[in-house]
């Protein structure tokens, strides 16, 4: 076998001496204990403590070897040795200046089996470690634990089990016996204080250059004894000022400064971020411990900078993320508790010249971190000082300048404007390991400049710059094809509308129409909208799927704001009587901005949206009118026409469109404006009626306007009706011809038809003739719907739709009848009184008959059988009534009239028209 593949002797003289020592340290550790607890029995414990501190260290020496030669044995079979196995087998990080090493001694490799087969990484608890074991991946597992105790003291036991247990134990307990040591020699005594204290000093000296002696041999062991020798120093000046007062504070600052900076050089030579823990952390809590009260905080800021600058001298050199996290929780932690404390006003100056010079080095220190590796942004260290760094200083300089004046303001614009330079430098370094930072510095650029406007400007300012700068991140995101930046510029504008929402509940004085912040912000938040929208339309391709369509959502933004905007502008410095109308104004000029802005950037989802805004500016208009007067109160006269000649004209450009957003809906847009014009007209005609005659003059505008509309939409030769044929004479009309319908209906149940001004004449008055006007106007317009158009209306019910006719003439006849009685004889008009009036019912009996004999006679010639047998009923229906209701009326006169009329006419009828027809089919009868 080769030399090479044997198990690593282990040198009998180093290892036995070593034992020695580990048993002469338990044997003191031990005999402190027992001379403290057992008196003079105390010599047995001391035996007891060497003999078991030199069977330990014994057996760590045996079960390293153990372990070497299996770790050769596997080699030697072919089967790969885990990294764990090798007790004290450590990775060292790479440095980028290569330090010259000492050569190694023969005996180094087998003197003990901690000895290093590699050099030392810094772990991420920032000290030096070996590859994770068993234990420490229990403990990584653990770590994730609510439980902070268990985590706590988990970490505890990873940080006793990595590197060299022993000697770790042996320095806690080393640490222990000294304390008891010192406490034993003052109770009794046996030395004066300040050669006890000096002992130890020394004792702590010895131990550093002992550490140091064996940094290349041991490297784990040594800085485990140089840790020990920092600490005991730093806690012997502690106690030689505290607890004896044996030396003046000063001299105890300069002493633990001393102390840290030691600390520092030996672990950057050694590559050791534990020791640069330990003493940078006693350094920073050196003017803790040795405060003399005076509350000099020059002094203690002077001090903290000469240790940052030994931090920021560290990272130039070292990569070291927990180093760094100490200094800065330590600077700005006694930082803040002095600002709670001990400032005062008249120290602003001097302090926010500290905590600003602060704020520079760790700026510095973070960058310097990220040339050693790359920032880990969303771990704690780093996070810490690029996101938290600025976050805790503007906080504490906040409070600082928080009296005066637009103070947090400019602090704020100069944060960002710090940041984003800062980030243009770093890109324009070109350098990989630096780019996530200055993406970084960028955000929180753009953070802090954000920020600064709702500190200097209202809310509605505040409003229209914020949704600006948020689509110019927006437009960032998407040339850079950055998704954080497009939701940042997002959700920025939604913050914008946030705070303009909030400026328009507050009432504010009259300014300058438009230009104001009012209207400022709300065009603020429509114009970034727009932009947004299209740029995310124009990129839509490159973008992701739920990116695709959120161009929508921003067009619709910015059309709510701008109408918000200007419908708040006109309802604050327009008179009142002018509102509607210029409100109507402002809302069609809006739409055809829209069209002529889609139009203008080739955006089809916005020209084609204008004129779906503009069905709904109709319909909200429309139920508007109903809450007014009249429809054409406060300005609207003027607005109205504007609204309607401005939505044409959007309808006029659709038509005109190849390619249409939602061409189905075409037909219903035409359609809705000659509906919304209906009701609008109808109900202003009625007003101005109402105001200078009354009687049934007013309703009359409720039959004839759809009449007209219906005459209009069936047969103008002119744009738009000639054009969209089917909109205006089928969709448009249908509920045009169902409102006059119902208003026939209405008044022949409830008008009394009074003309007021003008002698009532059967047939010839208002409402008789207006009804005739629209009978017309419903037959003009069925005569001229094409057949194809016609069919769906009888749906399949060739007879419904005529008899529905039938009775509405019916019924307007029989009213027409009962009006005429009321108003030249004076009978009942009402439902009631008509049921028991016996003239009123004669003459029904002998109308109703006349009507029968008419449509069987007229049906016997022109061979309708369907309307013959329509009159036929209906001559029963009169018998019926006869014998019913007209017999009640007995000696009468009425009642003698109506049975001879009727008796006569079923006579004639009979003779003229017996029986029905043979008839043509139902479907000719129905024409």
């Amino acid at each position: 076998m080769d030399r090479r593949d044997a198990a690593p002797a282990v040198r009998i003289a180093p290892t036995v001496l070593r034992a020695l020592l580990s048993a002469g340290a338990g044997a003191a550790a031990g005999g402190l204990l027992g001379a403290i607890y057992l008196g003079t029995a105390g010599a047995l414990l001391a035996l007891l403590g060497g003999l078991g501190a030199f069977a330990w260290y014994l057996l760590h020496v045996l079960n390293g070897a153990l372990a070497e030669s299996e770790r050769r044995i596997l080699q030697q079979l072919g089967r790969p040795a885990a990294e764990d196995e090798t007790p004290g087998a450590e990775a060292r990080e790479p440095d980028p200046t290569p330090e010259p090493q000492a050569p190694a001694r023969p005996s180094a490799a087998t003197s003990a089996p901690s000895a290093p087969s590699a050099p030392a990484a810094d772990g991420p608890q920032g000290e030096v470690t070996t590859p994770p074991n068993a234990s420490s991946a229990t403990a990584g597992s653990a770590a994730r634990s609510d439980d902070i105790l268990r985590r706590g003291l988990r970490y505890a036991r990873a940080w006793l089990q990595r590197g060299n247990p022993i000697a770790r134990v042996g320095v806690v307990i080393l640490f222990i016996g000294g304390a008891f040591l010192v406490k034993y020699a003052a109770d009794n005594a046996l030395l004066p204080l300040e050669l006890r204290l000096a002992a130890v000093a020394a004792g702590a000296i010895v131990l550093l250059g002992f550490g140091w002696r064996l940094r290349h041999r041991q490297p784990l062991y040594a800085l485990t004894l140089q840790g020990g020798g920092v600490a005991a120093l730093y806690l012997t000046v502690y106690a030689t000022l505290r607890l004896y007062a044996l030396i003046p504070p000063g001299v105890a600052l300069a002493m633990m400064t001393a102390v840290s900076l030691a600390a520092a050089v030996l672990a950057v030579a050694q590559r050791a971020p534990a020791l640069a823990v330990i003493g940078f952390a006693g350094g920073f809590a050196a003017p803790l411990l040795a405060s003399s009260g005076s509350g000099d905080h020059i002094a203690l800021f002077s001090y903290y900078a000469v240790l940052n600058l030994g931090v920021f001298a560290v990272a130039w050199f070292r990569a070291w993320k927990l180093l760094n996290l100490v200094g800065f929780v330590f600077t700005f932690g006694v930082s803040a508790l002095w600002r709670g404390s001990g400032y005062g006003p008249e120290q602003l100056l001097s302090t926010d010249a500290f905590l600003l010079l602060f704020f520079a080095m760790y700026v510095a220190v973070s960058i310097l971190f990220a040339l050693r590796q790359p920032p880990n942004l969303k771990g704690a260290v780093s996070g810490t000082l690029v996101f938290g760094l600025p976050v805790v200083v503007f906080g504490l300089h906040g409070s600082l300048v928080a009296d005066i004046e637009y103070a947090l303001a400019w602090s704020a614009f100069g944060f960002g404007l710090f940041y984003m330079a800062l980030a243009w430098a770093l890109f324009l370094a070109g350098r990989a390991s630096l780019r996530l930072l200055a993406e970084a510095f960028a955000a929180l650029g753009v953070i802090f400049a954000s920020l600064a406007i709702p500190l200097a400007f209202d809310e509605k300012t505040t409003a229209a710059i914020w949704a600006v700068e948020g689509a110019g991140l927006l437009w960032l995101g998407i040339r850079q094809d950055r998704r954080l930046a497009r939701a940042f510029g997002a959700l920025l504008q939604l913050a914008a509308a946030g705070h303009y929402a909030t400026g328009l509940l507050a009432a504010g004085s009259a300014q300058t129409p438009l230009l104001n912040a009012g209207f400022l912000g709300g065009a603020g938040l429509a114009v970034a909208g727009f932009l947004s929208g299209w740029w995310l339309y124009q990129a839509r391709e490159r973008l992701r799927p739920y990116e695709r369509y959120a161009f929508w959502g921003l067009l619709l933004w910015a059309v709510f704001w701008w109408l918000v905007a200007g419908i708040n502008e006109v309802e604050r410095f327009l008179p009142w009587r002018w509102q509607i109308g210029a409100g109507l104004t402002f809302l069609v000029g809006s739409a055809l901005l829209l069209d002529g802005l889609g139009r203008g950037v080739r955006w089809p989802a916005a020209f084609g949206t204008a004129p779906l805004l503009g069905a709904l500016l109709l319909v909200l208009g429309s139920l508007g009118a109903l809450e007014a007067v009249h429809p054409f109160a406060r300005g609207a006269w003027l607005g109205w026409p504007l609204l309607w000649l401005g939505y044409y004209t959007l309808l006029h450009r659709r038509d005109s469109d190849d390619a249409r957003l939602f061409p189905m809906a075409n037909r219903w847009l035409h359609a809705l404006g000659f509906w919304t014009l209906a009701a609008v007209v109808a109900m202003e005609l009625q007003w101005r009626i109402g105001q200078h005659v009354g009687g049934v003059w007013p309703v009359l505008a409720w039959g004839l306007v759809p009449a007209a509309l219906l005459w209009l939409g069936a047969n103008a030769p002119v744009w738009p009706l000639a054009a969209q044929r089917t909109a205006y004479r089928f969709v448009a009309a249908l509920p045009l011809a169902t409102v006059a319908a119902l208003w026939m209906i209405v008044t022949s149940l409830y008008s009394a038809g009074d003309p007021v001004v003008l002698p009532y004449v059967p047939l010839l008055n208002p409402l008789d003739i207006a009804t005739m006007v629209v009978l017309l106007a419903l037959a003009g317009w069925w005569q001229a719907l094409p057949a194809a158009e016609r069919a769906p209306l009888r749906a399949g019910h060739p007879v419904l739709l005529p008899g529905a006719v039938a009775a509405l003439v019916f019924l307007w006849l029989n009213a027409a009848l009962i009006r005429a009685m009321h108003h030249l004889g004076g009978t009942p008009l009402l439902f009631d009184g008509v049921m028991t009036s016996t003239p009123v019912q004669a003459a029904l009996s002998i109308f109703w008959g006349l009507l029968g004999f008419v449509a069987m006679i007229v049906a016997t010639r022109r061979a309708l059988r369907a309307v013959w047998l329509c009159g036929a009923g209906l001559m029963a229906v009169v018998v019926a009534k006869l014998f019913l209701i007209d017999l009640a009326a007995t000696d009468t006169l009425a009642r003698i009239v109506s049975f001879l009329s009727v008796g006569a006419l079923l006579l004639i009828t009979g003779y003229f028209s017996p029986l029905p027809p043979k008839g043509k089919d139902i479907a000719e009868e129905s024409e």
